[in-house]
């Protein structure tokens, strides 16, 4: 059985060591997080037509990673390229245009019971 003083000196340590790697910690995500932004901007600069569909390439590329786990960050967004290119060339077809909220005003129709709601 240890005291409370025992106790409390090996918290203390732990907190202690816990606080002193906290510094290593951050700076091994600054670096990990600088390097995946060099990574970004090479990648949109490698393939510029896909700086204009940004979430889709985003959407994409958290798929392919993951369903590859552990796969290095250059080897995920070179396998994404071919599959981004495809739903591309899918959403060119495709129209974007808003349009207007359509009238749902029915009470021009002869219904007795008008308790429809609103669609």
């Amino acid at each position: 059985m240890i005291t409370e003083e025992e106790r409390q000196s090996i918290i203390n340590e732990a907190v202690e060591k816990a606080l002193l790697l906290l510094p290593e910690v951050v700076g091994n995500l600054i670096v990990n997080q600088t390097k995946l932004l060099k990574l970004n901007r090479s990648f949109y600069e490698k393939y510029p037509d896909f700086a204009k569909n940004k979430e889709l390439v985003a959407s994409i590329v958290e798929k392919v990673e993951g369903t590859n786990p552990g796969m290095k960050y250059e080897d995920i967004l070179s396998k994404s390229v071919p599959l981004i290119r495809e739903r591309l060339s899918t959403a060119k077809g495709l129209d974007f245009k808003l349009t207007d909220r359509p009238n749902r005003d029915l009470s021009s129709l002869n219904v007795k019971d008008n308790s429809h709601g609103e669609l």
